[in-house]
C-alpha cells in the first residue's frame, strides 16, 4: 500500500490515527480506524471529519473545527465526544490533536482517538449507584428513592424504560412504586398486576423469583392476555427481575422496557441486577423504618409509669427515651435528656465500663453495674443499674438502662481502682494492672503446671498513620483496635495498653502454646479488614511477638522483655506477622552491617542466584508463565532470606543493581528455553519503587530485551500494590514507557496496599495477583471469598488477567476454577525451581495434576 507523505510512523499502530487539514477533511486515515469505524479509508478520505460524529456531538466537534487554525504548533489540545460507527454503533473516545507542518509547508493537524467507552459506562454506573445510595442514606421518601432509580437507568441507557412494581403480601398483587416514563394510561392498566406463572413479564418473574426475558411482548405467551395495551403504546420487548430483600423475599419486580424486540445484553443484565438489588434496599429499609416505629410505640407504653428510673439509649449512648422517674432522678426536664448522651450524663471515669457493658447487653448479654451519674445541680449520684437489650426483628437496637438511686451505698474504692488500673483512653487495663496480673497468673501456673503466653504487640507504622492524620485520628484508631483486640481475647485473657500504640495480652491456664499462637492468628486476621473511622477506611497491619512460661523463662520482666523481642523480630521480617521467642535473638549471630558488607559482593562472588515458580491456567494446567525469584547462598551463613537482605538492598539502593542482574539472567533463561524448541511463556520479574525512580530504568530494560532479543509482549514486570501511593512523575513515566514499549504489567499483592482503581485504569495493568492471605482460607473463609470474588470480577470488568497466589490444594484450585480466574501460582504445582528444574517441568507440564 502506498504510504502517504503526511504519516508518521505512529500512524500505523493499533490506534485510530486521522489527519485533517484546517477545514476539518480529512487528508488520510490509518487502516485501523477504518476497520474499526466499519469504513474503507477511501470512504472516509476527502470527507470532512463529522462523518464518523454522533449526530448530538457535531455541533461541539465542529466548534473544535473552527479553531483549529488557533492551536499552537506541537501542543495537544484533547477533548472528549462521541463517533458512530457505520452500523449506528456509539463510541466514546478521547481525542488528542496536534497542529504540525509538512516538508512542503502545509499544515495538517494529527489526531489520535482513544476508545473510553468502557470507561465513560463504568463511571455513569457507579455515579448512579452513589446518588442513589446518597438518598437511602438520607432516608428520603421511598417513592423519591424509587422514581431516582428509573431516571438513573434510563438516563444511562437511553433507549429503555423502566417501571418498579411493590409486591402485596395479602393479596399477591403488584402495585405501581415508580414509572416516571411510561404513559400514565398504561401505569394505571397494569397496576393491581396477579402474581403468576403467565402474569406478563413481571408477574412471571415475581412468581418463578427469577429474570424473565420476553423479547417480542406480541408473540409471547406469558403476555397473551395483555399484549394490547403494550402494544398501544408501542412497548415491544419487556425483561424483568423480581427485587430481594436481604433474607431473599420478593418485595416487588424491577422491568425494562424496549420500543423494540431485543434480548438484554451482557451490560443490560449488569445494570439490571445492579439497580434491583438497589431498589431492594431502599424499599428494605422503609419496611424497617415503618416496623420501629410502630415497635416504639409499644415500647413507649410499658416503661412510662416504671417505678424506676429508665434510659433507652441508642449504641452510640444518646438516648431516645427515658421516662418520668429517670427526669426527677436526675433532675433535668425529659426533653433536655433527650438531647443528652451517656457521654453528658455519666462521670467519664466510669463511661468505660458502662460502655463494655452495653457492648455485652448488645450481644444479648445483660448484667447489673454500679456508676455515677452528674445531677442537673452539679452534684453526683451512684446509682445501681441493669441494662436489658431491646430486640426488633431478632437484632438488638438499643438498650434500655434500668436505674436505682443508690447514693448512700457509695463504694470510693471502685473509683479509686477504676482510677488507678485502667487505661483511660482504650478502658483496657494498664501497665501496672498487667504486671500485677501476669504475677499472679504465673505464681498459679507453677502450682498448677499450667502454661502462660505474653503477647507483645504494636501497630505498623502507626507514627507515620499518627503524624498524616493527627492525635485525634489516632486516639480513635487505638480505641479501635484496643476493641478488635478485646474482642478476639474476651475471656481467655487479660488485654493491656503499655504506652503509645503498645498492647500487651497474658493467656493463662493453657495446655499447649498453640492456643496462644491461635489467638495471634486471630487478632491478625481482624487486621485483613479495614477500621473505620469516620469517613477514612485505615488498613493497618500489627506484629507480635510471644514469650512462654515456663519455657522461656519464670520471670515476668523477663518474659516481656522477650515478648517485646520477638515482636520486633517480626519488625524485621517485613510485619504483619507473629513470631515465637528463640535464644538466637539474644546472640543477633547476623548483624545487618556484616550482611550488608557481604551483599554488595555478592553479585562478583557468584552467590546470588535466581529460581523459578510456574504461574499455570487453571482450565488446563499448562504453565503460562515463571516468576523469577533471587535467591543468596552466603558462604558463612548458609542461605539467606529474602525478607533479610532484600529490605536492606531497598534501604541503601543496591536494589537497582540486582534488580538488573536478575534481570538479565530471566531475559537470558527465556532464550535459552526458546533455543530448546519450548513455545515462547511470560516471564515475570519483581521490580522496586527505587528502579522505577531511575528515568533510564525503561531506557535499560529497552537494552536488555534487544541484546537478549526477547519480544516485549513475553516480559511482564510486577510492581507491588504499595507502590501507587507514590505519586512520582519519574515512576508514571517509566511505567507508560514500559506500556509503549508493549511490555506487560502486574500488581502483586493486590488487595494489601493502597492502589487507586484509576492508576489501574490509567497504566493499563495486565495482570492483577491476588495476595496470598486472601486465599490461604478460601473458600470457606467467608471475607476472603467476597474479597476474592470482587477482585476476580473488577479484573474482568477492567479486562486484566488475574492470578491467584499462595494455591496450596486442589479444593482452592476448583474454587477458583468456578470462579473465573484465569491463573495460579503456588505449591500445589510447585516450589520455586532452579534452571534446570524448571526446563524439565516445562517439557513434561505439571504431571501430578493431570
Amino acid at each position: 500500500m502506498h504510504q502517504s507523505p503526511y504519516v508518521p510512523f505512529y500512524f500505523w499502530m493499533p490506534a485510530m490515527q486521522f489527519i485533517l487539514d484546517i477545514d476539518g477533511f480529512i487528508l488520510d486515515v490509518n487502516e485501523f480506524a477504518a476497520r474499526y469505524l466499519g469504513y474503507r479509508r477511501d470512504e472516509l478520505i476527502g470527507k470532512h471529519a463529522l462523518i464518523v460524529v454522533h449526530p448530538r456531538d457535531k455541533e461541539k466537534v465542529n466548534e473544535q473545527i473552527s479553531k483549529l487554525h488557533d492551536y499552537e504548533l506541537g501542543r495537544i489540545y484533547s477533548f472528549e465526544f462521541r463517533k458512530m460507527k457505520k452500523n449506528g454503533e456509539i463510541v466514546y473516545v478521547q481525542e488528542n490533536m496536534c497542529r504540525a507542518t509538512t516538508e512542503d509547508g502545509h499544515t495538517i493537524f494529527l489526531a489520535s482517538c482513544h476508545n473510553i467507552s468502557a470507561e465513560k459506562k463504568a463511571k455513569e454506573l457507579l455515579a448512579g449507584q452513589k446518588k442513589i445510595l446518597e438518598l437511602i442514606a438520607k432516608e428520603m421518601p421511598l417513592v423519591d428513592i424509587l422514581t431516582e432509580i428509573t431516571h438513573t437507568v434510563e438516563q444511562i441507557r437511553p433507549e429503555i424504560v423502566c417501571s418498579i412494581l411493590l409486591l402485596n403480601e395479602d393479596t399477591n398483587r403488584l402495585y405501581h412504586g415508580a414509572a416516571p416514563s411510561l404513559p400514565q394510561d398504561y401505569v394505571e392498566a397494569i397496576n393491581g398486576f396477579c402474581v403468576g406463572p403467565d402474569v406478563g413479564s413481571c408477574g412471571a418473574a415475581a412468581f418463578r423469583q427469577e429474570l424473565v426475558v420476553v423479547a417480542n411482548i406480541e408473540t409471547d405467551p406469558l403476555w397473551q392476555n395483555y399484549k394490547e395495551v403494550a402494544l398501544k403504546y408501542g412497548l415491544r420487548a419487556c425483561w424483568s427481575v423480581p427485587i430481594f430483600s436481604s433474607k431473599k423475599i420478593v418485595l416487588g419486580t424491577f422491568g425494562i422496557y424496549h420500543y423494540t424486540s431485543c434480548e438484554p445484553n451482557e451490560e443490560d443484565m449488569e445494570i439490571i441486577y445492579t439497580f434491583s438489588s438497589l431498589a431492594g434496599l431502599a424499599i428494605e429499609q422503609a419496611k424497617i423504618k415503618e416496623e420501629l416505629q410502630e415497635s416504639r410505640q409499644h415500647y413507649q407504653s410499658l416503661f412510662e409509669y416504671n417505678q424506676d428510673a429508665v434510659f433507652s439509649l441508642h449504641s452510640d449512648g444518646t438516648f431516645f427515651a427515658v421516662n418520668r422517674a429517670a427526669a426527677q432522678m436526675t433532675g433535668y426536664p425529659r426533653h433536655e435528656l433527650l438531647k443528652m448522651s451517656l457521654h453528658d450524663l455519666v462521670v467519664p471515669d466510669d463511661l468505660p465500663k458502662i460502655l463494655e457493658a452495653l457492648i455485652d447487653t448488645s450481644e444479648g448479654y445483660a448484667r447489673h453495674l454500679d456508676f455515677r451519674i452528674r445531677h442537673k445541680k452539679g452534684t453526683f449520684l451512684y446509682v445501681s443499674a441493669t441494662p436489658v437489650p431491646i430486640w426488633i426483628n431478632k437484632s438488638v437496637i438499643g438498650v434500655s438502662i434500668i436505674a436505682k438511686d443508690v447514693t448512700e451505698r457509695v463504694e470510693q474504692d471502685k473509683r479509686i481502682q477504676q482510677l488507678a488500673y485502667y487505661d483511660p483512653l482504650t478502658g483496657l487495663a494498664n501497665r501496672r494492672l498487667f504486671y500485677d496480673n501476669v504475677w499472679k497468673w504465673v505464681t498459679k501456673a507453677k502450682q498448677t503446671k499450667k502454661t502462660v503466653a505474653l503477647l507483645y504487640m504494636d501497630i505498623d507504622r502507626f507514627k507515620y498513620v499518627n503524624d498524616s492524620l493527627g492525635h485525634s485520628i489516632g486516639d480513635r484508631i487505638l480505641q479501635a483496635v484496643a476493641s478488635l483486640i478485646q474482642e478476639k481475647v474476651a475471656e481467655k485473657g487479660t488485654v493491656a495498653r503499655m504506652s503509645g500504640d503498645e498492647f500487651t495480652v497474658v493467656l493463662p491456664n493453657l495446655d499447649y502454646q498453640h492456643e496462644a499462637i491461635d489467638v495471634a492468628k486471630s487478632i491478625l486476621r481482624t487486621f485483613q479488614e479495614p477500621i473505620r473511622i469516620g469517613e477514612l477506611d485505615l488498613f493497618l497491619t500489627s506484629s507480635i511477638g510471644i514469650a512462654f512460661y515456663p519455657h522461656h523463662s519464670d520471670d515476668v520482666d523477663t518474659l516481656i522483655q522477650y515478648a517485646d523481642m520477638a515482636m520486633y523480630e517480626v519488625k524485621r521480617k517485613g510485619k504483619n506477622d507473629y513470631f515465637v521467642y528463640e535464644p538466637r535473638l539474644l546472640e543477633q549471630k547476623l548483624p545487618n552491617l556484616i550482611l550488608l558488607n557481604d551483599l554488595h559482593k555478592s553479585i562478583q562472588n557468584n552467590e546470588l542466584s535466581v529460581v523459578y515458580q510456574p504461574i499455570v491456567d487453571v482450565q488446563t494446567r499448562n504453565v503460562q508463565a515463571m516468576e523469577t525469584l533471587v535467591r543468596w547462598y552466603h558462604p558463612v551463613h548458609g542461605q539467606v532470606s529474602p525478607g533479610q537482605f532484600i529490605s536492606l538492598a531497598e534501604e541503601t539502593g543496591f536494589i537497582v543493581s540486582i534488580g538488573e542482574w536478575v534481570l538479565r539472567q530471566a531475559c537470558e533463561q527465556h532464550k535459552m528455553w526458546c533455543e530448546l524448541g519450548l513455545p515462547p511463556i511470560r516471564i515475570a520479574v519483581n521490580i522496586s519503587v527505587k528502579e522505577l525512580l531511575d528515568p533510564h530504568f525503561a531506557k535499560r530494560i529497552e537494552w536488555i530485551l534487544e541484546e537478549k532479543q526477547m519480544s516485549p509482549q513475553c516480559l511482564e514486570l510486577e510492581i507491588t500494590e504499595s507502590m501507587m501511593i507514590y505519586n512520582e512523575s519519574v515512576i508514571l513515566a517509566n511505567l507508560q514507557r514500559m506500556k509503549e514499549m508493549g511490555v506487560r504489567l502486574a500488581i502483586d499483592d493486590f488487595g494489601t496496599g493502597y492502589s487507586s482503581l484509576a492508576y489501574v485504569k490509567r497504566l493499563e495493568v495486565d495482570t492483577v495477583k491476588i495476595d496470598q492471605s486472601f486465599i490461604a482460607d478460601c473458600p470457606h473463609s467467608y471475607y476472603g471469598s467476597v474479597i476474592t470474588n470482587t477482585i476476580i470480577s473488577l479484573a474482568h470488568h477492567l479486562g486484566m488477567n488475574v492470578i491467584a497466589e499462595g494455591v496450596e490444594n486442589l479444593e482452592q484450585l476448583r474454587y477458583l476454577e468456578e470462579k473465573g480466574c484465569q491463573e495460579a501460582q503456588g505449591y500445589l504445582f510447585s516450589v520455586p525451581l532452579r534452571a534446570e528444574e524448571a526446563t524439565r517441568l516445562l517439557f513434561h507440564g505439571i504431571r501430578h495434576l493431570t
